[in-house]
């Protein structure tokens, strides 16, 4: 009965949250039935048979979710997910209660679940998920998860847990989770990027894991990815990195720009390659047609200008942003709006931004516009960077966005690099959406 009745509340909200324009329902919808029935996602899958997909790491879990499910209905399944990037526990259950009917009926063959770092463990306890991938670890939100090493020892408490068959994809290139596969029962295969595109010659300024999780000695670089993704190895207890699929024989048609999204896309092709035993050839068409998902790398017009919207929450998801953008303009300037928040969804300490690389943006500026809750300590280090007359603060981010656009000519491009709750606000200004 319990369930029955969180199903309709939900429902009604989330229909009512749709009529109002108040957002997509997403979430206060599942925060509801949680209050009713607090075993909401236990039941739901208990009552029925799909394989479920849960997607876990730092950076990247939105867009692989949103790969995921587009290749898999390309090959013809049903699939439903979470697609908003809405990974708390009432998240989840709010993509179920708007695919389920009113008996808890799902009529779909795979679920595809992103889930944020700390609900991870939270979710495990409620299903036992057919595939797990996680993407990376990094530093994200001190304030509410910890260090690395405190999530990734959660992550692995939960993990040891489930059955045998589970598939678990890991990142092969990251020395603590490839340390934490080793350590798995299940079926783990592991997933990196070719050597040719580790291009850093000196560890960088945003790492967070560089001490052999087997010995705890210094590790050895040959090659560095980014943060602490590389080809490693212990010079003492001779634990090193090997068996990564990278996928450098073949042709693949990466749907996006940036290195992060090129280990996003090899961690799927690893699942859709052992997993699902899928034709390759057939998966690397369909990547073709992958458009992005919201505030990653989506490309908004508005009175005829260009925005690139880049979601950028932590050193080096940040980092890699930067890069992205500086790939994409090679010698070529553009404006900037940065939007730097710190609500609950983006951590309140911001200290993080000393461990970006603003060089690298700063010289390709003709303008750069900061804005957000925080935006005098962004301005202050991006002055520390460089001290240079291009930056101009504005606290009110409509009014950022007006000046932004005033300073760019129609048809021309500017980038947006924002955290979380910023690139919601963004995308409302923009586009009259917002996700509740």
């Amino acid at each position: 009965m319990r369930l029955f009745l969180s199903i309709i509340l939900g429902k009604l909200v989330a229909a009512a949250s749709s009529l109002l324009n108040l957002g997509a329902g997403s979430t206060w919808p599942g925060h509801l039935a949680l209050k009713i029935e607090t075993n909401f996602v236990k039941n739901i899958f208990k009552k029925n048979s799909l394989k479920v997909i849960v997607v876990a790491g730092t950076n990247g879990k939105t867009t692989s979710t949103a790969l995921i499910s587009h290749l898999l209905r390309g090959l013809g399944y049903r699939v439903f997910s979470n697609p908003e990037g809405a990974n708390l526990m009432n998240g989840v259950t709010s993509a179920l209660l708007k695919t389920t009917d009113f008996s808890g009926n799902l009529d779909y063959d795979f679920a595809v679940l992103e889930v944020d770092e700390f609900t991870l463990p939270l979710l495990l306890k409620e299903i036992v998920p057919d595939a797990v991938f996680i993407l990376n670890l990094f530093r994200d939100q001190l304030d509410r998860y910890g260090e690395v090493n405190t999530i990734g020892s959660r992550w692995f408490s939960s993990l040891e847990t489930l059955p045998k068959k589970t598939f678990v994809v890991v990142n092969g290139d990251d020395p603590y989770l490839y340390f934490m596969g080793k350590k798995l029962h299940m079926n783990v295969k592991y997933f990196g990027v070719d050597e040719k595109l580790m291009e850093l010659k000196n560890i960088p300024h945003d790492v967070d894991f560089i001490y052999c999780p087997s010995c705890n000695t210094l590790l050895n670089y040959s090659r560095l990815a980014y943060s602490h993704l590389g080809v490693f190895n212990c010079g003492k207890c001779g634990f090193k990195r090997k068996d990564v699929n990278n996928f450098s024989e073949n042709s693949i048609n990466y749907p996006m720009e940036g290195l992060y999204n090129v280990y996003n896309t090899n961690g799927i092709l690893t699942f859709f390659k052992y997993f699902l035993k899928a034709d390759l050839k057939k998966i690397n068409s369909l990547l073709k047609k992958f458009r992005p998902a919201f505030g990653r790398q989506e490309l908004i017009e508005f009175q005829k200008r260009k925005i690139f919207l880049l979601l950028s929450k932590n050193p080096a998801g940040f980092n890699q942003s930067i890069r992205t953008v500086k790939s994409m303009l090679k010698n070529n300037t553009a404006s900037f709006l940065i939007v730097l928040n710190d609500r609950i969804p983006d951590g309140q300490d911001v200290s993080w931004i000393w461990d970006v690389d603003f060089s690298i943006l700063l010289s390709n500026v003709k303008k750069i516009f900061v804005s957000g809750d925080r935006v005098y300590d962004m301005s202050i280090r991006l002055k520390y960077e460089n001290k240079t007359n291009k930056i101009y603060p504005v606290p009110n981010l409509q009014q950022a966005l007006t000046k932004i656009i005033e300073n760019t000519r129609q048809g021309e491009k500017f980038y947006i690099l924002a955290t979380y709750s910023g690139m919601l606000e963004i995308r409302k200004i923009l586009l009259g959406k917002k996700f509740l």
